[in-house]
């Protein structure tokens, strides 16, 4: 009996030892030793291996893509309903990949940025014909979703700037397709003004007609949640780093007459970096080989955009 009693001693005291108490503390404690100071956190963000994880994610995706041509070939000649529905089964699966892709492609960017590995590569940049490419698929956009794109170069033929085409690509793409996603579902107009500064430099707007930005009530929160649903926001913090990384700026505002937004980049004549002057030898072959590679580009995003995932899209003429 007595060495019942002792073993029951025993048990608890070991539920009520100090050491147990230690280890069942709650972990958002701030005593906690799993708690990052900030000079640890960055350190975790140096050694992050953003180089081996953006390798994986994109052997992960073309093995997806992979398996997708597989079994649509499998599926190609059959004409059953079990058939109908494994080549809708694959449609989603190309639409979810799409826009796996898409925001991995925009998180990893953003890694790089933080991490300071990211740096523009700076040419030139003929801004009348790449606005024109952004808008090459107008008659597309205004069959699937209502909108309607109007291009505003206020006379120019010919606009040059020093920049980076990547960013300026994804900043112009990114404030496309947030334009669009607000005009959606009831359509609207969306217009790009492009303007030379009278400096050397460049000022380009993309204003919509759409939901505009949220101003603090229930009613605007909700129908800027219901057009922007399942997005991440990371392309907009992108931008923001490309715009810091460049000297460009980007505003957000609100349209000035009507519902809507505005959204002005302003391209500064030179960077704060670079004084070297604009050179415009570029041939045509490279000139055209720079807008296929912004229409697959723009084809890519709008696929991503609700209401466009399956259009399926031409190569313009001109860029062949």
């Amino acid at each position: 009996m007595q060495s019942g009693m002792s073993c029951l001693c025993r048990r608890r005291t070991r539920r009520n030892s100090p050491c147990r108490k230690e280890i069942c503390r709650p972990m958002n404690e701030s005593s906690s030793p799993y708690e990052l100071t900030p000079g640890a956190q960055e350190e975790l963000l140096e050694r992050l291996p953003v180089h081996a994880f953006e390798s994986e994610c994109q052997r992960s995706l073309e093995m997806i893509e992979l398996c997708q041509r597989y079994m649509t070939h499998f599926v190609s000649e059959k004409e059953d309903p079990d058939s109908h529905e494994m080549r809708q089964t694959l449609s989603d699966l190309a639409v979810a990949t799409g826009r796996l892709d898409r925001n991995l492609s925009n998180m990893l960017a953003l890694l790089h940025c933080m991490q300071h590995t990211e740096k523009p590569y700076w040419e030139p940049v003929e801004l009348c014909s790449f606005v024109a490419a952004i808008c090459s698929e107008q008659a597309q956009i205004q069959q699937a979703l209502g909108t309607r794109l109007v291009l505003d170069c206020g006379g120019l033929t010919e606009l040059y700037v020093h920049a980076d085409v990547r960013y300026l690509t994804c900043i112009c793409l990114q404030l496309l397709s947030n334009a669009l996603r607000a005009c959606t579902p009831d359509g609207g107009t969306i217009t790009l003004t492009l303007r030379d500064d009278g400096s050397g430099g460049a000022v380009l707007s993309i204003s919509d007609t759409g939901c505009g930005l949220p101003d603090g009530s229930f009613r605007s929160q909700q129908n800027n949640r219901s057009r922007f649903l399942g997005t991440t926001k990371s392309g907009l913090l992108l931008c923001q780093e490309y715009c810091k990384l460049t000297g460009w700026t980007l505003e957000l505002r609100p349209r000035a007459s009507g519902s809507g937004t505005e959204a002005l980049l302003t391209i500064p004549p030179k960077s704060g970096t670079d004084s070297s002057p604009i050179l415009r030898s570029i041939s045509e072959e490279d000139a055209l080989h720079a807008q296929r590679r912004l229409w697959f580009a723009l084809v890519f995003e709008l696929n991503c955009v609700p209401g466009m995932e399956t259009v399926k899209f031409d190569l313009p003429a001109e860029f062949t």
